[in-house]
């Protein structure tokens, strides 16, 4: 296994700058995969990551992990929240990890110093959950795909909804994020 500098040295490369997101995240990331007793995790197959915001502390997670969005292991529930749920989908064991609300370096001070001094228990709360997931949630090809037959455009993995009778997108369902012009 990498070391955390190693592992901190990755995430500062791949997000561009160091901050407290980067330790918090590299941190997190390695209490994670020790809690499942993940060995080797950059060549374990059968890890899914599910972060719950869409700041710094993610980035820092997938290069620990090796999870990506692209392989469907590394999902992105925004909650606002600074946690991540490690799952061993071959096991279905799964840790919880969340930020502590503690105490935030003062400005200009020096990163790495501060959070040295803070320990895992003081930074994290660490449950055991269960996560139900299906299989269309897991890597690997799409199990199923459809047509929308409102817009047109292909919908895989289940991730239509049923309105009124007729299976359509979920953009078309209930509204999409960008107006077309």
């Amino acid at each position: 296994m990498s070391t955390f500098q190693q592992d901190l040295e990755e995430a500062v490369a791949y997000h561009g700058h160091l901050c407290g997101g980067q330790i918090t995240g590299v941190r997190m990331a390695r209490l994670g995969v020790k809690t499942l007793g993940i060995p080797d995790v950059k060549h374990f197959r059968n890890l899914i990551v599910y972060v719950e915001c869409d700041r710094c502390i993610t980035d820092a997670i997938g290069t620990v992990t090796g999870c990506k969005l692209g392989k469907r292991n590394l999902k992105c529930l925004d909650y606002g929240k600074q946690a991540a749920s490690f799952l061993n989908f071959e096991t279905g064991e799964a840790v919880r990890i969340a930020r502590k609300q503690t105490k935030r370096p003062p400005e200009g001070s020096d990163l790495l110093k501060f959070y040295e001094a803070v320990t895992d228990e003081e930074m994290f709360d660490v449950r055991n959950v269960n996560i139900l997931y299906r299989p269309e949630d897991l890597p690997g090809k799409p199990l199923d795909s459809m047509v929308c037959p409102q817009c047109g455009e292909e919908v895989i993995d289940g991730r239509q909804v049923v309105r009124n009778g007729e299976a359509v997108c979920k953009a078309c369902a209930d509204g999409s994020y960008y107006n077309q012009i």
